[in-house]
């Protein structure tokens, strides 16, 4: 639908009357295809896709090209619930039930656009098809960081390596349950849309921690990058943090906390996961556990230490209490001991009465 479809008051139907703005229309698009959604929902002004973060962008554009290349000349009308499952086994081959539910989450964003923004009506029949399949999840990973392999990591990038903001991004990641790129930020082009005081080369620096959002009395307050979440923390009862930080030797007042020490730059997301695996090779760190693994890491320790759920929901600006849950590496053996005791606890009551 074109721009001055969308601004009329009313549109002719199939015998020339006027239907109201906003009903579906009993004469969609003619051949609409797979690639003609996919284009529509890039493209149109009123498309979610254009409020995507720069990487969710990117990795859009990665299944959407997939999508176009496999099955871009498939006509909607033709799309039925069989194809959709064939779609999905095929994409999920070799395991990749991750990537498989990627690109089923995508397929149902761009239906739910069709529908809405398009008002097409094999959109609305495919979003009810899409409703009623139910798709093999994802198994949720138990891999985390521990506490004392954060420590190690911490330990030896400062002194082996003389990577000292390593050290202090990994201290931000653990005590914090922050997220890599709330840590070091993020280098995205400039076309980006949004401002930065920090570009290098045709990129510009922004959603990393800076010093201008560390309050004089030690407590950092942040907008996260995914979410756009405030969160708040002390830093002061923070003792990783708190100990990097003897070692730090630079403050701007508006720059950003986390910079590379080779290049005075902040790191890019690339070269920081290059170089903290090898702290980790070196720490003897099994290969399984990587960064971004700092963040169940510290979630399950605040579970450990008896935190409240609710509470740790809060920290980690997660939306619902399900999502804090699944961060909780140790939760099946935590619930199963605790179990475990209280009957041994009763069977002792019973045995002496």
């Amino acid at each position: 639908m074109d721009e001055q479809d969308q601004g009329d008051t009313g549109k002719y139907g199939l015998n020339g009357a006027i239907e109201p703005q906003g009903v579906i229309s009993e004469a969609p698009a003619p051949g609409l295809t797979l690639a003609g959604l996919i284009e529509e929902y890039r493209t149109h002004k009123a498309s979610s896709f254009h409020k995507l973060a720069y990487d969710n962008r990117r990795n859009t554009r990665r299944l959407t090209e997939r999508m176009v290349e496999q099955y871009g000349s498939t006509p909607l009308a033709e799309i039925r619930a069989s194809t959709i499952r064939i779609w999905h086994d095929g994409w999920a081959e070799g395991g990749k039930v991750s990537m498989a539910h990627s690109f089923i989450a995508q397929l149902r964003t761009m239906l739910g656009f069709g529908l809405l923004m398009l008002e097409d009506r094999e959109c609305e029949r495919l979003c009810v098809t899409m409703s009623k399949l139910k798709f093999e999840q994802a198994k949720v990973s138990d891999v985390s960081l521990s506490p004392e392999q954060a420590d190690a990591i911490r330990e030896a990038a400062r002194r082996h390596f003389g990577w000292y903001s390593l050290a202090l991004a990994q201290a931000f990641q653990f005590e914090l349950v922050l997220r890599q790129r709330d840590v070091i930020g993020q280098w995205v082009p400039e076309s980006d849309p949004g401002e930065s005081d920090i570009r290098y080369n045709g990129l510009k620096w922004r959603a990393g921690i800076r010093w201008s959002e560390v309050a004089d009395d030690m407590v950092l307050r942040h907008r996260t990058n995914k979410r756009q979440k405030m969160m708040a923390a002390d830093l002061k009862l923070c003792p990783m943090i708190q100990d990097e930080l003897r070692y730090l030797n630079y403050r701007s007042p508006d720059g950003p906390i986390i910079i590379n020490d080779v290049t005075g730059l902040p790191w890019s997301a690339n070269e920081f996961r290059r170089k903290w695996r090898l702290v980790a090779n070196h720490c003897g760190v099994p290969k399984e556990v990587k960064d971004m693994h700092s963040r169940s890491g510290g979630i399950s320790e605040m579970f450990r230490a008896g935190v409240r759920p609710d509470a740790i929901m809060t920290m980690a600006t997660h939306s619902d209490l399900a999502m804090t849950m699944r961060y909780n590496r140790q939760n099946h053996l935590d619930t199963s001991t605790e179990g475990q005791l209280a009957r041994l606890e009763y069977r002792n009551r019973k045995a002496g009465e």
